[in-house]
């Protein structure tokens, strides 16, 4: 009897450490599907048709299947979104979103958000043909300055900044960094690593990467409000950067030292 008790304690204790070593419950079974906004150089690039990412490589793609190797889920699917639905109310048909999603509080009522895992600044692009080169903020004022719409990068051209035109808004970065390269843009606002890594990695295509204006913003993923993949995700995050990946990931693909960068004022 003592040992066909022991035997079933035994059984009941490898089904609760089976259940609780599957994985999560998530849109696609056995797969972690992440919104993603591409293009951003040094995070998110690849190929896209239609909402299916066919191909993408980066920061926030490394980091997406990290977390889901610490989910033990086999398999990431990306699907492509305008950059604001990512963090809108609402059903959404990916389980986490990944794309330099800074943490705010306006962001926070209308969807979960993770711990932060990189901090950063809002930096400022010149185009070629700006003539002599601005090195404060004053100097910047009277360009055509330019910025991704609903991003703290925009926020921050019009508040720090203060340009004596209106910020004119982009709805994509590909157009941004396009309009800074043919002069339509004088300047641009944007994360500061992004805009980093794309003068390194085709500097005669820009001006000067004249400075950082200092935020301090933090990234965070992303989840529909209420979803039970939070705790989960927030709690492989927190291995990710104790272990040193995230750290790791940076120097992989963020090419740029901005602590050398000034800080414009």
């Amino acid at each position: 009897m003592k040992t066909l008790a022991g035997a079933a304690l035994l059984g009941l204790v490898l089904v609760a450490v089976a259940s609780s070593a599957a994985p999560p419950p998530t849109v696609t079974p056995g797969r972690l599907t992440v919104g993603v906004a591409l293009p951003s150089e040094g995070f998110e690039v690849g190929i896209v048709k239609g909402p299916r990412v066919l191909y993408a490589q980066g920061f926030d793609i490394d980091l997406a299947r990290a977390i889901a190797r610490r989910l033990g889920l086999p398999r990431v699917d990306f699907l492509q979104s305008r950059f604001d639905r990512l963090f809108s109310s609402g059903a959404k048909p990916w389980d986490v979103a990944v794309a330099q999603i800074t943490i705010t509080r306006r962001r926070r009522a209308t969807a979960d958000f993770t711990r932060p895992y990189l901090q950063v600044d809002q930096g400022v692009l010149l185009a070629q043909t700006v003539r002599p080169v601005p090195r404060t903020i004053a100097g910047l004022r009277p360009l055509r300055i330019c910025a991704i719409r609903k991003t703290t990068g925009a926020d921050a051209a019009s508040a720090r900044i203060r340009p004596t035109r209106p910020v004119i808004l982009i709805g994509n970065v590909s157009t941004l960094m396009l309009n800074v390269q043919t002069g339509r843009c004088q300047a641009v606002v944007y994360d500061a690593p992004t805009l980093g890594t794309a003068k390194a990695q085709a500097p005669s295509r820009y001006g000067p990467f004249v400075g950082v204006l200092r935020t301090r913003e933090q990234y965070g993923i992303a989840l529909p409000k209420g979803s039970p993949l939070l705790g989960p995700v927030d709690a492989a995050l927190a291995a990710l950067i104790a272990n040193g990946t995230i750290k790791r990931l940076e120097r992989t693909w963020l090419t740029t030292d901005l602590s050398k960068l000034p800080v414009l004022g």
